[in-house]
């Protein structure tokens, strides 16, 4: 439409600013949506050229200090739209007023930049930006046309220029920046497009090359290069290429500088060395002060050049030769920490407060340095802003009322009161919905009429703290800020159902919504209801240890076999491990519960078993993976575990149920084999010997008082002990039994018994079997010592010993060696094991515990062939001094097969007599031991023959042949020192028939009473 047509439509308008009267252009009507015709006049800020016919107001926000610079995002084409117009949009037409309608002296439209990311150009839209002239709160005007209404011509205002839009393709210079300098004519200092050049690393053996690397801008069309690109680096220069850009600074509200920057190439520098390629960003002002560079510092956070290290790259450590390998080995393994991807080409955003230069004009200068060592190094420097303050748009959009507040919580969930407004545990992965709530100013009831676009963000609400009047908390940390900003629309009548997904876990969480999304914010609200974000999970459990006795991770405890293979002590600390897993299979690096048993099976032994307690212990987290090294089990066998977590999502404790907030472990594991941690063995009943080894039926009369030394003796009533398999807390392993029972009697014998004395008397315990193992099934069983056991007192075959009292105790314990092996060993009883001492005084003996040494002694005899020859024979025992006649003994008994006549003299021979003898001893003596009077043979008998009694393996000598009788005695400690140097001996006598005695030639008398 022209202003020609319409010439009788000339409405007069008063400048707030400058009241001057201005004409208004028929074609803003729309955007007004005021019907001027019924209006007589209207009072508006005065047009700054009647040849615009479209503007929107710009709210700068309060607080939105001089020299801040003021960005906001057009999108014209949808303006105009509400304007009711139709029409190209003429992208050289946007010029932003001041409230005075004097054309702001510095600003710029961008047309390949939106929403601070590169955007199409050509479709009308993209981002304003002007240097503020006036503080906040202030409304600026943007103007803008289309093409139809006549072609504007390209803003002649300075451009702030801070993102290299103003500026053509090679330009050293761009519009608003200081001249470049360089040291040498080879160096890159030129404003480049999108571009993605080929590039060969320098020096030779360079890795990844050549290289098709990035030219991309950080946002927009172009960028700016500096640094040796197009050729190696060959000079030295320090700096090669400075480049800078004047800025103003507010005097309040200064805000902050953004740097963004891209290194690439081979070569590589380090914190504090600055004789490499390297990146300076500095501040030049009463101060200078260096934000991005080597004496900055931290490379992790702000990369100054493609590599870090001065040494060349290796398997092992980063550094020059790998292109852009930052922190990366040649393995393309981080070695300093940072996150990026190795060899990738990310731009770098470095973010400083201005307050140390407030109200000054500064310098910021990018220089670039070489070591001149013909590597090529480069850099490229993009959206540069300072002191930014986002401004909103008024008119033609509907008037927005701003929101008191904000407010999330489940889907379809009433909004109040506010303790209902409740969100549910959710799994990390798993995607799920809210309810996004406007609020009044009162904040009690919904703000129906609320539109707009705003900020979501998930906050960890962990450190809790007090709650600001928006229910929020500063130190809250982001955890992610949805991708996509949402808008409430007319229809959403201030509730909009938005989507989220979480791939870690947290277990407190709260939500943030901002109003505007961008820019100063006017409303801010965190949800009422606080909610955790749990594994899906839980994944890759298991149980290690290092040995059978301590945790660790050499050994995994996976053991289902009742015989072999891994054990571990019951009650001793080993390692159990949980990963956490979100819905997509992928580890949650903040997962640091504490699981519990969910259910514990127990699978050995069989075919029953009882379950045992595991006591997990204390957890550690550690990337997603939780460890306890104090894990104990309490009981022997094997079992089948599954772990869970109800306490990681507590938070959610009384809105959501126990099975939507607990944690699963998706498969049970074998967890074992576990083994007793030792035994004990105690006394069982009180065990007596057998005095002199004989009932009181063999014996002639009673009582039986002692026992000879080097004679043995067994027992009355045999020792038994009760063995009982413990964990290491000493309770009972009742699960050690069935086939995990393998204490055995079989020799070699599990069960060690050993006899002492005291004092100290040497023992032959040769005769001494097996005993009888018994189990009980219930993790006790009894050790019974042989019934035929014998021992006895060694016999000192040189000197006799004094009678003495038996003071004898009997010690067993018992092992378990099947466990042998690697990490493993044998399972001991813990000292001193079962003990039988009768009290203190000796295992008691049933009839009397004396001993004493004995010998057996046998007298000459003679007489008349006629009658039969009484002969003597008597038990002695050593009385400390001499042998005496052992009259105590009732019980040896010695029969005639012990007996062994030889050496027949004269006339007697030995087929003409024979022995006599039964019954024990009385008092010490055989009472009818006799030879049989001679008959048979040639009838003539006067003669002698010698007797011996053959009580054990005797050593002859000439003065005492062998004795070897039908039946020996099996008597030794009844050997005396007869004719050798040891009581080991059978007595020896001489029986003699019709020998006269001596001159009085008495064959024999006979007295008659």
């Amino acid at each position: 439409m022209k202003m020609s047509k319409i010439k009788s439509w000339e409405i007069k308008m008063t400048g707030i600013a400058t009241s001057k009267t201005r004409c208004l252009h028929p074609l803003i009507h729309p955007v007004f949506g005021v019907l001027l015709a019924l209006l007589p006049s209207i009072t508006l800020a005065a047009w700054f050229d009647t040849t615009w016919n479209y503007r929107i107001p710009v709210n700068v926000p309060a607080g939105a200090s001089v020299n801040s610079t003021i960005k906001v995002d057009v999108d014209f084409n949808a303006l105009l739209t509400a304007a009711g117009a139709a029409g190209t949009f003429d992208i050289n037409s946007p010029r932003v007023v001041r409230p005075n309608d004097a054309v702001s002296a510095i600003q710029e439209f961008t047309d390949a930049v939106y929403a601070g990311a590169t955007d199409a150009t050509g479709d009308g839209q993209g981002e304003v930006r002007f240097i503020l002239q006036d503080a906040g709160p202030a409304t600026y005007y943007l103007y803008f046309d289309i093409t139809a209404n006549g072609p504007k011509a390209v803003n002649p205002q300075t451009p702030i220029n801070g993102n290299f839009e103003k500026g053509a393709t090679g330009t050293t210079t761009p519009q608003s920046w200081n001249a470049p300098t360089k040291t040498n004519t080879n160096m890159d200092a030129q404003v480049r497009p999108s571009e993605s050049p080929n590039i060969t690393g320098i020096p030779a053996g360079s890795i990844d090359s050549p290289k098709v690397t990035d030219g991309s801008p950080n946002t927009g069309q172009f960028s700016y290069l500096m640094g040796y690109r197009s050729a190696g680096s060959m000079v030295a220069g320090n700096p090669g290429v400075t480049f800078t850009k004047t800025i103003a600074v507010p005097s309040t509200n200064f805000g902050t500088l953004a740097v963004r920057w891209r290194p690439e190439g081979w070569d590589s520098s380090a914190n504090g060395a600055t004789g490499f390629d390297f990146l300076r960003i500095d501040i030049q002002g009463t101060t200078t002060t260096e934000i991005v560079g080597p004496t900055a510092g931290n490379y992790v956070l702000r990369p100054f050049s493609p590599n870090f290290t001065t040494n060349a790259a290796s398997t092992t450590t980063p550094g020059y030769r790998q292109y852009n390998g930052f922190d990366c080995s040649t393995n393309n393994i981080h070695r300093y920490g940072m996150t990026i991807a190795c060899e990738s080409e990310p731009w770098f955003t470095q973010t400083v407060s201005l307050a140390a230069w407030a109200g000054q004009t500064i310098t910021l200068r990018f220089r670039f340095y070489s070591d001149g060592a013909n590597d090529r190094t480069w850099f490229h420097i993009d959206d540069i802003e300072w002191s930014v303050a986002t401004a909103s748009l008024g008119t033609p959009e509907p008037r927005v009322i701003n929101p008191g507040g904000f407010n999330a919580l489940e889907v379809g969930v009433a909004a109040f009161p506010l303790a209902g407004a409740i969100i549910k545990t959710k799994v990390a992965a798993t995607s799920f919905n809210l309810d996004l709530v406007a609020l009044d100013t009162a904040k009690t009831a919904i703000l129906t009429t609320f539109t707009g676009t705003v900020k979501v963000e998930l906050l960890d609400a962990s450190p809790g703290g007090a709650l600001d009047a928006n229910g929020c908390n500063a130190s809250w940390a982001t955890i992610q800020t949805l991708a996509t900003n949402p808008n409430f629309a007319a229809a959403d009548n201030g509730r909009k159902t938005v989507g989220f997904s979480e791939n870690n876990v947290w277990p407190n969480v709260r939500v943030r919504i901002t109003f505007p999304a961008s820019g100063v914010a006017t409303a801010i609200g965190c949800s009422t209801d606080n909610f955790a974000v749990r594994p899906s999970g839980l994944v890759s459990v298991n149980a290690t240890d290092n040995t059978w006795a301590s945790a660790g991770t050499t050994r995994t405890l996976a053991n289902g076999g009742a015989g072999g293979g891994n054990v571990h002590k019951a009650g001793q600390p080993f390692t159990l491990r949980a990963t956490g897993q979100n819905a997509s299979g992928i580890t949650t690096s903040n997962y640091n519960g504490s699981p519990t048993v969910q259910t514990l099976t127990c699978t050995l032994p069989t075919p029953t078993c009882a379950n045992g307690v595991l006591t997990p212990g204390t957890w550690s987290a550690a990337s997603g993976i939780v460890t306890t090294t104090t894990a104990a089990y309490s009981e022997a066998g094997s079992f089948n575990l599954t772990l869970e977590d109800q306490t990681f999502a507590a938070v959610d404790s009384a809105d959501s149920t126990l099975l939507e907030r607990t944690i699963p472990q998706a498969a049970a594991i074998t967890v074992g084999r576990f083994i007793p941690d030792h035994f004990i063995i105690a006394t069982n009943n009180t065990p007596v010997f057998k005095t002199f080894n004989v009932a009181d039926s063999a014996c002639s009369t009673l009582p039986r008082s002692f026992t000879y030394v080097g004679q043995p003796f067994g027992y009355v009533t045999p020792p038994q002990a009760l063995v009982t398999a413990q964990n290491a807390a000493n309770a009972t392993t009742t699960n050690y039994r069935g086939n995990l029972w393998k204490i055995s009697s079989t020799a070699p014998s599990d069960i060690t018994q050993t006899y002492t004395h005291n004092p100290v008397k040497t023992l032959d315990t040769t005769l001494t079997g097996l005993p009888t193992v018994t189990p009980n099934n219930d993790g006790t069983g009894t050790v019974t010592v042989n019934t035929a056991d014998v021992i006895g007192f060694t016999r000192n075959l040189t000197t006799p010993d004094a009678p003495f009292i038996a003071d004898l105790s009997l010690s067993m314990s018992v092992v378990d060696d099947s466990e042998a092996g690697a990490n493993q060993g044998t399972i001991t009883t813990t000292a001193p094991g079962a003990v039988f001492n009768g009290g203190g005084s000796g295992i008691a003996f049933d009839s009397g515990n004396a001993f004493r040494y004995g010998r057996l002694k046998l007298a000459n005899t003679h007489g008349s062939e006629l009658l039969n020859l009484p002969v003597p024979m008597e038990a002695q025992h050593w009385n400390g001094t001499t042998f005496v006649t052992n009259t105590a003994d009732h019980c040896t008994t010695i029969v005639p097969g012990n007996i062994l006549l030889s050496n027949p003299r004269k006339s007697l021979l030995v087929g003409e007599t024979g022995i006599t003898v039964s019954g024990a001893f009385l008092n010490g003596r055989s009472t009818n031991f006799r030879l049989n009077k001679p008959s048979g043979g040639d009838g003539i008998y006067n003669g002698s023959v010698d007797i011996c009694v053959d009580l054990g393996v005797d050593t002859p000598s000439a003065a005492a042949p062998l004795c070897v009788a039908t039946t020996p005695a099996n008597q030794p400690w009844l050997q005396g020192k007869w004719s050798e140097t040891n009581y080991d001996d059978d007595p020896v006598a001489r029986g003699t028939f019709g020998i006269y005695k001596n001159a009085n030639e008495i064959i024999y008398m006979r007295e008659i009473y």
